[in-house]
């Protein structure tokens, strides 16, 4: 019987160390093309899971967004060049002036109703600087940063869940495998057990039921080697599109199923220690302080703005040559008066988010206590049953003895000694499944408190 070797302390070896280096067995019909180990299975999922990749898009797409709150504090230069022509009596007047071009001829009637076509070349750079906004840049720069943060959490916390379905895929690898190798021990037995009884048979020592009975076991075992075959076929499928890989990729795993190690910690500090260390629970804390900067925000809406401004242009009637210039340099205060209580609802809208972020950050803070509670519950329930289990196959393995000793002797049927076996091949089953809840349900502790990231592997 193959072991799933977990080390110690919840995690920090409980993963790591529960698929240790052993020789792995390919299975019949498999391609394996590597050895994987559970840390390169997590490390390749970490590259390649597209999940990954779209949270790490979107901490990107929020840096980006601190970049540009930043940009608020800078002053803002405008540079445009513009030609335009026009016989409009307004726009050749003013065109004439600004190029520095008017005469006293300008002034006839004729000319100021009827002018020729003026061409103007128009080249502007214009300044702002923001004086005072109500608080808005530094708000907005603030809020930028802590949706900045709330991403990063955000792809932690996507990171922690493909670790998991990694660990858990893994698992269900070495559990499928384990099945086939015990259906497969089965199916030989069950072929000597045919061989003996028709044997036995020939030399008129038992009745033509018995070699039937274990004809019959042979035909079902084979069956049951069919989809236990097919099951590991299926669950490196599983494995592959956890770690991000094409579902044909075949690995030899070289881990086994075995028990992990009894908590340390009592309940009540782990369910305390979750909301610390949770991503999710950080990311919408993180939220519930960006509402309340956009709270402050919208109400930096009432308040007047200022800005200092400058202007430098040039006016020609040619393309690049000297033409005549202007400036001007000011501070420019504006303060909206009415915008029919826009504003207000504004504020109102900003305030309900923000009390909703904290309704849901109370929520969430709820549901880790039950859910810390839930998955430390399934830990311990795991690791009795595989107690209980493993004593189960050693008394199925007692009772194998027993009968195969009085079948030898001639005092049992073959139907008993066919129910021994089959006790013994669905205890030794059921024994290989209890490890595998047991390593996932570490898992999913691990992942309830947050505690399963990367530096584990």
């Amino acid at each position: 019987m193959r072991t799933f070797r977990m080390g110690k302390a919840i995690w920090t070896a409980a993963v790591v160390t529960c698929l240790l280096p052993v020789a792995g067995a390919v299975q019949a019909g498999e391609s394996l093309t590597s050895e994987l180990r559970l840390s390169d299975a997590v490390q390749t999922a970490l590259e390649k899971h597209p999940a990954l990749r779209a949270a790490g898009y979107q901490a990107e797409a929020a840096a980006s967004g601190v970049r540009q709150a930043r940009a608020g504090f800078f002053p803002r230069v405008d540079f445009s060049e513009g030609f335009s022509r026009s016989d409009n009596p307004v726009y050749a007047f003013g065109s004439l002036l600004n190029q520095g071009r008017f005469t006293a001829a300008d002034f006839a009637v004729d000319k100021l109703n009827h002018p020729d076509p003026i061409t103007n070349w128009r080249t502007n750079l214009s300044g702002s600087v923001p004086l005072f906004l109500g608080g808005r840049t530094v708000l907005g720069y603030q809020q930028a940063q802590l949706g900045h943060s709330a991403a990063e959490q955000g792809r932690l916390r996507a990171e922690q869940e493909v670790i998991f379905g990694v660990v858990r895929a893994y698992a269900a690898v070495l559990l499928s495998r384990e099945a086939l190798s015990t259906v497969q021990a089965a199916v030989r037995t069950a072929e000597a057990n045919l061989a003996a009884a028709e044997a036995r048979y020939e030399a008129g020592l038992v009745v033509a039921s018995d070699a039937l009975a274990a004809r019959v076991r042979l035909g079902r075992l084979r069956e049951e080697a069919i989809a236990a075959a097919n099951q590991v076929r299926l669950s490196q499928a599983a494995l592959n599109e956890a770690m991000g890989l094409p579902l044909d990729r075949a690995h030899k795993l070289t881990g086994r199923l075995d028990l992990p190690p009894e908590l340390s910690e009592p309940l009540e500090a782990l369910e305390a220690s979750a909301r610390t260390q949770r991503p999710d629970y950080r990311q919408l804390d993180l939220e519930v302080q960006r509402l309340e900067k956009d709270v402050l925000r919208s109400k930096g809406a009432l308040l007047p703005t200022m800005h200092l401004t400058g202007n430098y242009e040039i006016n020609n009637y040619r393309f690049a040559s000297n033409g005549q210039d202007s400036w001007s340099v000011g501070v420019v205060l504006s303060l909206n008066l009415f915008n029919g209580g826009g504003d207000h609802a504004r504020i109102a809208e900003a305030q309900a988010n923000h009390r909703r972020a904290v309704a849901q950050r109370e929520r969430m803070a709820n549901a880790i206590g039950l859910e810390v509670h839930d998955a430390f519950l399934a830990h311990q329930t795991a690791r009795e049953r595989v107690g209980v289990a493993r004593e189960a196959v050693a008394q199925a393995e007692e009772s194998l003895r027993i009968v195969q000793d009085r079948y030898d002797a001639g005092l049992t049927t073959i139907v008993e000694l066919l129910d021994s076996e089959t006790a013994l091949t669905a205890a030794r089953t059921n024994l290989t499944r209890t490890l595998y809840d047991a390593t996932v349900s570490q898992a999913r502790l691990d992942l309830s408190l947050g505690r399963l990231d990367r530096a584990r592997f």
